[in-house]
């Protein structure tokens, strides 16, 4: 078929619109799916910023909480003899003196041990029962033996506590001194309100009662015999927490 002038022209026209549509659709095609790996992308990049955000958003309350944790534990240390107090022996020996020249009484001789580890007991009373097996078996109802149970409750679970290890310094004293001066330096240690247990305590020339102290009078022939104690006494200490630096980076 012989196309004349016109034709070709018509044709020409055909194709060249023919070149373009399908050259547009490829574009439509390519810069679709650009669109669709864009918005892919930009899901996936709004999801690493909403784990940001809720990260930063964490961040002021779990300051809070470390904050709360250190203060708390500042102050339950706070009941321990200052380790500063205590590192050596010169230093307990330093910071018990005041006890003895405030109740006035003379410290004869001393032994302050060096710092160590030791376990932290917990001091309390189990009470005991003649004969409980029997009291079980005559307590029908179960009445005693839920009394007796509760007695024991605080010892009991004081028991199954696990016994903390901590900084422990000895301190063995020889005090000499009027009987009441003794006294009130052994109340003294007894109510001052850091961790210092008085472990054992050994009384010479200390009677009890008038009858005692009569005795010891005549025992002596009228020369004083001063009153004597010695103790063995424990001081707990623990290290200082370090305060958190809540502003690094």
């Amino acid at each position: 078929m012989k196309l004349n002038y016109r034709d070709k022209v018509i044709l020409g026209i055909l194709l060249a619109i023919v070149i373009l549509l399908l050259g547009f659709f490829l574009l439509i095609k390519k810069t679709n799916q650009e669109i669709k790996d864009n918005k892919a992308i930009l899901a996936e990049v709004q999801q690493q910023k909403d784990e940001i955000d809720a990260k930063i958003a964490q961040i002021k309350p779990l300051k809070e909480n470390i904050k709360s944790t250190y203060d708390e534990t500042t102050k339950l240390t706070g009941d321990f003899v200052q380790y500063n107090d205590i590192y050596n022996a010169r230093k307990v020996d330093q910071y018990m003196q005041h006890f003895a020249e405030e109740n006035e009484v003379k410290i004869k001789t001393l032994s302050a041990g060096e710092l160590a580890t030791g376990g932290l007991s917990y001091y309390y009373l189990t009470p005991k029962f003649v004969a409980e097996d029997q009291l079980s078996q005559a307590d029908l109802n179960g009445d005693r033996q839920a009394a007796n149970d509760e007695k024991k409750a605080e010892s009991v679970a004081l028991a199954a506590r696990t016994q903390e290890t901590v900084l422990t310094a000895n301190y063995n004293i020889t005090v000499e001194g009027e009987k009441e001066k003794i006294f009130d330096y052994l109340k003294a240690i007894e109510e001052q309100d850091k961790t210092i247990i008085i472990k054992t305590v050994t009384l010479t020339n200390v009677p009890i009662g008038e009858k005692a102290e009569q005795k010891l009078k005549e025992e002596s022939e009228g020369a004083e015999k001063k009153a004597s104690a010695v103790l063995s006494i424990a001081l707990y200490s623990v290290y200082d927490l370090s305060e958190p630096n809540l502003e690094a980076d």
